[in-house]
């Protein structure tokens, strides 16, 4: 996982909520709520979250967020099945990446034609 163009090992809770767009005291919630999110401390108590880590916060935000379940369905659901929630995170993840690649061309192709100088013109 890259920052600013640095690939990182591992990310403070500020880093991270960032990327996620939430605060540092959710993602402590969050902790507190579902084993899957224990990110590594050191002696002074730091979090270090890892890419693993990060991808089980994404994946909560997903079910408490996009699926709109409460904490006990998020738990429930992750105990139940996690590798299939993952692999619907993933696949929902994608799909958001070629949407936003289609938006992009759609907007370059859109400019484009507004450049084309037709025989008229010339």
């Amino acid at each position: 996982m890259k920052t600013g163009g640095v690939d990182k090992r591992y990310y403070n809770i500020s880093e991270v909520a960032d990327m996620l767009g939430v605060e540092p005291s959710t993602l402590r919630y969050w902790e507190s709520q579902f084993d899957s999110l224990s990110p590594r401390r050191n002696e002074k108590g730091k979090r270090f979250y890892t890419a693993e880590d990060i991808e089980d916060a994404r994946m909560v935000q997903y079910l408490l967020k996009q699926r709109n379940l409460t904490i006990k369905g998020a738990q429930k659901t992750l105990a139940e099945s996690k590798d299939h929630v993952k692999r619907v995170f993933e696949a929902v993840k994608r799909l958001e990446e070629i949407k936003e690649e289609v938006r992009k061309l759609k907007t370059e192709f859109g400019t484009a034609l507004k450049k084309t100088i037709t025989i008229e013109e010339l």
